[in-house]
């Protein structure tokens, strides 16, 4: 996916922990992935004194406005989505804790005179009333949970200023070894399963299909609990299921200029899994990647 770099981008960056710091950060914050990403985000695109927007997180407001140095930042969380995991892991942690200001079909400009704001919603649902409010789009660890990412990807463009910008890093896709992204769930007899503990043997949620698949976990579980394992695998709206050339391509249809769009993360793929793999998706070929980095760009108004 190199072949769609352009030109490096030139920023300031201010935003650059050292090993200490991220640890004092992450236990300070309760945060993990999210310190070098940021640090990435700020290298790429620039975060101080920017109003930003946060699709699908809602990082600490004080850990944004006192370590990033934003000048405000509106965060949007999907509050259904977590109530879906919720039903299965039971989180005792998660933004269901959090009380929103508003819904986001329903904000209006002026609740952004705030500097730190929640908002209940999908992306693809933001009202034209906060178009051009935006120096930058943030999103980390989203955009493999987005249903309709072209309609997103237009929103976004709408609510960012003409040369805003937009930074996204996510993983895992759907086209990964473990992109079957399997929410943590316990079988009858006690034993918890999840994504980086799964059952499912690398890329076979891209070789079974859900009734090969639901044999072969009934082999190393219970039927109700490989029946749950398929449901979330294949069915539940969690997850968008698209693979990394569904990202790029939609990318460079979007009404946003493609600036970086990188595989991250990158695993070896047997040639014999390769192979299997390119039968099975014959238009497919970028199975090696767990994630995406990508830089997006607002036109300048002409």
């Amino acid at each position: 996916m190199s072949d769609i770099l352009t030109a490096p981008l030139t920023t300031d960056a201010k935003f650059a922990p050292t090993n200490a710091e991220t640890v004092y950060l992450k236990n300070r914050f309760g945060l993990s992935y999210h310190i070098p990403y940021c640090a990435q985000a700020d290298k790429l695109v620039g975060l101080r004194g920017k109003r930003v927007l946060e699709v699908g997180g809602s990082l600490p407001a004080e850990f944004v406005k006192n370590h990033l140095g934003v000048a405000q930042w509106t965060a949007v969380e999907e509050l259904s989505y977590w109530r879906t995991v919720d039903k299965v892991e039971n989180l005792t942690a998660s933004p269901l804790q959090q009380k929103a200001d508003a819904k986001l079909a329903d904000a209006k400009p002026d609740l952004l005179d705030q500097d730190y704001v929640l908002l209940d919603g999908a992306i693809e649902d933001a009202p034209d009333a906060l178009a051009g409010q935006f120096d930058v789009a943030f999103s980390i660890a989203c955009f493999e949970h987005v249903s309709r990412l072209p309609k997103a990807l237009d929103k976004i463009s709408r609510l960012l200023k003409p040369g805003g910008m937009l930074f996204t890093m996510f993983s895992p896709l759907w086209s990964a070894h473990d992109g079957h992204h399997l929410p943590e769930i316990t079988d009858r007899s006690g034993k918890t399963f999840k994504f980086d503990r799964s059952p499912i043997p690398p890329w076979g949620h891209l070789l079974a299909g859900p009734s090969g698949l639901y044999q072969y976990l009934c082999n190393h579980t219970d039927p109700a609990t490989a029946e749950e394992m398929v449901y979330y695998v294949y069915h539940a709206p969690h997850i968008n299921r698209l693979f990394a050339e569904d990202y790029v391509a939609y990318f460079q249809q979007s009404p946003l200029a493609v600036k970086i769009c990188d595989g991250t993360f990158p695993s070896d793929v047997p040639a014999r899994m390769q192979a299997e793999l390119e039968k099975m998706h014959p238009d497919k070929t970028l199975f090696q990647f767990n994630g995406l980095l990508a830089v997006l760009q607002k036109p300048f108004a002409t």
